[in-house]
């Protein structure tokens, strides 16, 4: 019997829901010092940017909220990265270190949790680290090492190599004859004018990309989905999975392109009742072009991707890194109906999200707010205009204290949700 999708995405979220307890006490700690290690990190960026140590003082003395700080230091991260800044580069090391370390520390016991029913060792203060958590970051290592090498490293090479050769091709110079009968009337034209500078940036070439890795992703589904030879009967033929497999990818990018459509549109209305300019030139044969090698491009990574995804759980509940039983998660089918558990499991999570944000957080917002304002107002109206300045810095402090505990707490659960998912797809290795 095949993988389920529902099943599988139901599984992932009960875990999450029905063990919150455990998951809550497992990853408190390491998700609270992912926090302080991750605000220092940031203050290490805005320092090397100014050359000198920032603090919480600079931060409030500049107006700055929490999350525009951040995104200031991610700015400073990102340019000192492409410099090559050595004080930049060594941050973000230990940082992704420790982060490593950090979710390794919880992610381990959690997925024998829910692959095996190993219930993690008890306590609130813990952050262990063994053999169990060396596995899983070395899956995760070796997992995203695999993708680099098969993945990545072909695509980046192809789309690099055909830029590279279709811009030298509109560079080169050639010889025109603009009166065929005279060789000696000759005018000299670079290759863009000859050939068109719409092969270089536009659809020509993206089209024709988008092309190449759609038929590179059916044959590697075609493959993929052949039977084995113990599991052969009287059923669809080799002509049959062609077509079929054809028809599926030309599925996916219709649906890939008419999503970007759908969405160009929502977008360009919600800008025209914004009483804003609406977008021009977003829907053109050079951008649905450009969408398809993206959309094309994802499939193969995805291809990739989803037959690796199980190693990690493997590894840590077999306590072992071979990997035997991995593949066998995704055999034929099992490939794309995992792929669609993943699609359900992410509009379930960024619904739950939106609802988050839009209800709990805003209205908890609200919540705070009022009170503030009225403690100050009682506060002024006894003790004097001076007699309330402490109250709204005070209510400040709450609301970040409010929204550390709501991170910690969403945080936790989508990890639940992880694990559950490994330790299901690890059950399904054993199949």
């Amino acid at each position: 019997m095949g993988l389920k999708p529902f099943s599988v995405a139901g599984e992932a979220l009960q875990f999450a829901t029905r063990r919150y307890e455990t998951v809550l006490r497992t990853a408190t700690l390491p998700l609270a010092l992912l926090l302080i290690f991750n605000m220092a990190a940031a203050f290490g960026y805005l320092s090397v940017a100014n050359e000198r140590i920032i603090t919480f003082k600079d931060v409030a003395n500049a107006g700055l909220s929490w999350s525009e700080a951040a995104q200031i230091a991610s700015n400073a991260a990102a340019k000192g990265l492409v410099s090559s800044s050595a004080p930049i580069w060594t941050i973000y090391g230990a940082s992704l270190l420790v982060n490593a370390i950090l979710i390794a520390s919880f992610m381990a016991p959690l997925i024998r949790y829910a692959g095996l029913g190993e219930k993690p060792a008890p306590g609130l203060i813990r952050v262990p680290f063994g053999a169990d958590q060396f596995r899983f970051l070395l899956a995760g290592v070796l997992s995203t090492l695999i993708f680099l090498l098969v993945v990545y490293a072909p695509i980046s090479i192809a789309t690099f190599s055909i830029l590279g050769f279709m811009t030298e091709a509109m560079r080169t110079p050639f010889a025109s004859f603009p009166d065929p009968q005279s060789l000696h009337t000759i005018d000299i034209v670079m290759g863009a004018k000859a050939f068109g500078t719409r092969w270089v940036h536009h659809y020509q070439i993206w089209g024709a990309a988008a092309a190449g890795v759609a038929a590179i992703v059916i044959a590697l589904m075609i493959m993929h989905v052949r039977p084995r030879k113990a599991d052969r009967t009287a059923g669809v033929g080799f002509l049959g999975r062609v077509l079929g497999v054809t028809a599926g990818v030309a599925l996916y990018l219709a649906i890939a392109g008419l999503l970007y459509v759908a969405l160009v549109a929502l977008f360009s209305k919600l800008l025209t009742v914004f009483s804003l300019a609406p977008l021009k030139g977003a829907v053109t044969a050079d951008i649905l072009s450009l969408v398809l090698f993206g959309a094309a491009a994802i499939a193969f990574a995805g291809f990739f991707s989803l037959q690796m995804y199980p190693y990690p759980a493997v590894a840590v509940c077999r306590r072992s890194m071979a990997l035997a039983g991995t593949l066998l998660v995704t055999r034929r089918h099992d490939l794309v109906r995992l792929a669609l558990a993943f699609v359900l499991l992410g509009v379930v999570l960024y619904g739950a999200q939106i609802l988050l944000v839009w209800l709990g957080v805003n209205s908890a917002y609200n919540v705070i707010a009022t009170i503030a304002f009225a403690v100050e107002s009682y506060l002024r109206v006894f003790l004097g205009p001076d007699g309330a300045n402490w109250v709204l810095p005070f209510f400040g402090w709450v609301w970040a204290v409010i929204g550390i505990v709501i991170t910690v707490l969403w945080t936790a659960f989508t990890y639940g949700v992880s694990a559950g998912l490994w330790g299901r797809l690890y059950r399904e290795s054993e199949r």
